[in-house]
């Protein structure tokens, strides 16, 4: 899966950062039962099948979304080739799809939570805490062709997500509730630190879909990370309304960086936007060093010819640093897909591995023709990109913004005698305030999320889509050796090898249009433990 490069930075050809995530779900559900298991992720055919002759399984469990039912059709019909006894399990979001053994021959469907349901299925004892799994949050990441060599690690605190927007496949598959697997702040702690030993990491993404609708949670984590001193950072999910009730001092705080908001539509169609300021909220995220990447919905019921141009100006407008435009899609399992199926809006004839919201849309809107859509969709990209310029570069302006402005708020709260109050979220004054030696950890970890982006800021210019997006990257430049002084050997060194990275990769770019990039299929054994 290459989630910016298919929907947030899809026509940034050479400014757009490339990398694939793990299928987080497979290894936490391996990861959980006593039964031994094995993953196989991102698998060649050669590989899958191979793996089918020489494993001698008795279950073969397939996760699919939508667009990749007919994948999992043809490993199906293999494994009935080769392996008849073999039980085949099937799951994900795919297994939503209506008539579904109309396509598939498959004996089980797992449906809701994973883990519990698999425990069931095998007679474990469902109650079992859940072991977390040490994983990568992202594979073979690269930016301008050069190898991004930091690594992150991802963690699994819940699934599902109580804002039950009607298009939302997750809100529907979890039945609208939230099922928790790190419950304390003590257990997410406990899980970054293990991760954190295990594959030297300091980087985390929160595979969460709401993570801070779990307040108490998220309070106990940041007590705890303070007690063991330990400033990780993390890119986390989260609604506007809930990061507007927690704050952004809470947030700069925990260490989140990164963090991805649905803005939707200037309309406010939805409860979780509704009284909140995105201009603003956006504004202060970024001003603290977080970057924010905005999502918003073309071709709702609301939308023309008029009111879908203000949306993408709209969204465009609110300044994000990166934009995620999504086509208003029913899925399977959804309340929209129950509805458009129910007023016969559907187009039944338009094959499932095309509903996938990057091309054309697949439901009858009054409005717009199929071929129109995908102009619409792939013109706002270009917008966004011609008019706020690569999202990298927006990324490194808000992280070295974010360590400016985090240095002055730490000699300004010093010199005003302010201390953290995990009760109110907010910096009080203080009798006796003693130095915050957590945030000047913290400071150090925004330090060192401005200085990754500076080997990338020439090649930015050299690639720069217009003259707009070459000055801005001249002005940040210009602030980071404000800020750090001239360019290091090393920093020299590696802005090199970003800028030859990048000469083969734009030839690429103008031989074939894009590039795609496989992973080699990852191969993980987990044991059996039935006996202890």
């Amino acid at each position: 899966m290459e989630l910016l490069n298919n929907q947030v930075t899809r026509e940034q050809g050479i400014h757009s950062p490339r990398s694939n995530n793990p299928s987080f779900g497979l290894y936490l559900m391996a990861e959980n039962l006593d039964i031994p298991a094995t993953v196989l992720d991102f698998p060649s055919w050669n590989d899958f099948t191979e793996e089918i002759i020489k494993g001698n399984y008795t279950h073969v469990g397939i996760s699919f979304i939508v667009p990749n039912v007919l994948k999992a059709k043809r490993m199906i019909e293999y494994i009935r080739r080769e392996s008849p006894s073999t039980k085949i399990i099937v799951g994900g979001h795919g297994a939503a799809i209506p008539n579904l053994r109309e396509i598939l021959d498959y004996d089980e469907v797992c449906r809701g939570e994973g883990v519990a349901w698999l425990r069931r299925y095998f007679g474990d004892d469902v109650k079992k805490p859940i072991k977390h799994p040490v994983i990568y949050s992202a594979v073979r990441k690269f930016v301008y062709g050069a190898p991004i060599l930091e690594m992150a690690g991802i963690i699994l605190p819940g699934v599902g997500c109580q804002n039950s927007c009607s298009f939302c496949a997750t809100s529907h598959k979890f039945e609208k509730q939230y099922t928790s697997f790190l419950k304390t702040g003590r257990e997410m702690l406990e899980a970054c630190n293990k991760t954190a030993e295990k594959l030297r990491v300091k980087d985390f993404g929160v595979m969460d879909e709401n993570f801070l609708k779990s307040p108490v949670r998220a309070r106990q984590f940041v007590d705890e990370m303070e007690k063991e001193m330990k400033a990780y950072t993390f890119s986390i999910f989260s609604s506007a309304d809930a990061v507007t009730k927690i704050g952004v001092d809470f947030l700069v705080r925990m260490g989140v960086n990164f963090i991805w908001i649905g803005v939707e539509s200037k309309w406010n169609v939805f409860e979780k936007t509704h009284g909140v300021d995105l201009f603003k909220l956006i504004k202060d995220l970024q001003d603290h060093g977080v970057t924010v990447l905005a999502s918003t919905i073309l071709f709702m019921d609301h939308h023309d010819k008029f009111t879908i141009e203000e949306d993408i100006d709209w969204a465009i407008s609110l300044k994000s640093d990166l934009l995620q435009l999504m086509q208003f899609g029913p899925i399977p399992g959804t309340q929209l897909y129950k509805d458009y199926e129910t007023g016969g809006k559907l187009f039944m004839d338009i094959p499932w591995p095309s509903q996938h919201g990057q091309n054309q849309i697949w439901f009858h809107h009054p409005h717009f023709t199929l071929p129109e859509t995908s102009h619409y969709l792939k013109n706002a990209f270009i917008r966004k990109y011609q008019t706020d310029g690569p999202g990298v570069l927006n990324m490194a302006h808000t992280a070295i913004k974010g360590y400016l402005k985090l240095m002055e708020d730490i000699k300004d709260r010093e010199e005003k005698g302010l201390v953290w109050c995990p009760k109110t979220l907010s910096y009080i004054p203080h009798p006796n305030p003693k130095p915050d030696e957590f945030m000047k950890l913290r400071l150090e970890s925004w330090r060192e999320n401005a200085l990754r982006f500076r080997p990338i800021l020439s090649t930015a210019l050299k690639y720069a889509p217009n003259e707009k997006a070459a000055e801005k990257c001249r002005m940040i430049m210009n602030l980071y050796d404000k800020v750090f002084g001239k360019l290091t050997v090393k920093e020299m060194a590696l802005e090199v090898v970003v800028k030859t990275f990048a000469i083969l990769e734009n030839k690429k770019y103008k031989r074939n249009g894009s590039i795609m990039r496989q992973p080699k299929t990852k191969r993980s054994e987990f044991p059996d433990r039935r006996n202890g």
